[in-house]
């Protein structure tokens, strides 16, 4: 829902998520969190502030997202995207067994203040949760259509029952 009133514009609504992904930006690679999406921008917190004005990739998965950095308040930072972007492919893109490979810091990993890493820890239980809400959903839909498909099957053979006892008993005399 869009700000309204004198100096303000309206702007698109933006999608609440909570997503861990990996940016790299003119220092390097680094971790990060998205917190909203819109089609055209998001908002991610990392622990190694952005400037405005600054280019990244955002990596999630296999989908790479290219945006500029156009405000930045602690270790949030507002992201406007070179294309148009869908929530729904980021929240449903699964996570690379690897992080992608810097080839100008090689092994040397940055280290993650506490804030950071439990906010990407808590946005891959979110995943995992997802994940398994899912399996549950789809195995109560399976049981329910079985359930179905054996009551059905039981009526249906009652219903052709009777006509088949009538039959048999008029043959029979």
């Amino acid at each position: 829902m869009g700000r309204s009133g004198p100096g303000y514009k309206n702007r698109e609504a933006r999608r609440q998520v909570l997503i861990p992904c990996r940016i790299k930006s003119v220092r390097g690679w680094g971790d990060a969190c998205i917190h909203n999406v819109s089609s055209r921008g998001m908002m991610i917190a990392c622990d190694d502030p952005l400037a405005p004005g600054e280019y990244l990739d955002l990596r999630r998965g296999r989908q790479v997202v290219i945006g500029r950095v156009v405000w930045r308040r602690d270790r949030f930072s507002g992201i406007r995207t070179q294309d148009v972007i869908s929530a729904d492919s980021l929240v449903n893109e699964p996570r690379l067994e690897g992080r992608p490979v810097d080839p100008q810091q090689g092994t040397e990993r940055r280290v993650m203040r506490q804030s950071m890493a439990s906010e990407i820890d808590a946005a891959r239980r979110m995943e995992r949760s997802r994940s398994l809400s899912q399996m549950l959903q789809f195995g109560a839909l399976g049981i329910f259509g079985l359930v179905a498909a054996v009551a059905i099957a039981t009526q249906v053979g009652q219903m052709l029952a009777r006509p088949a006892v009538q039959i048999s008993q008029a043959l029979s005399r």
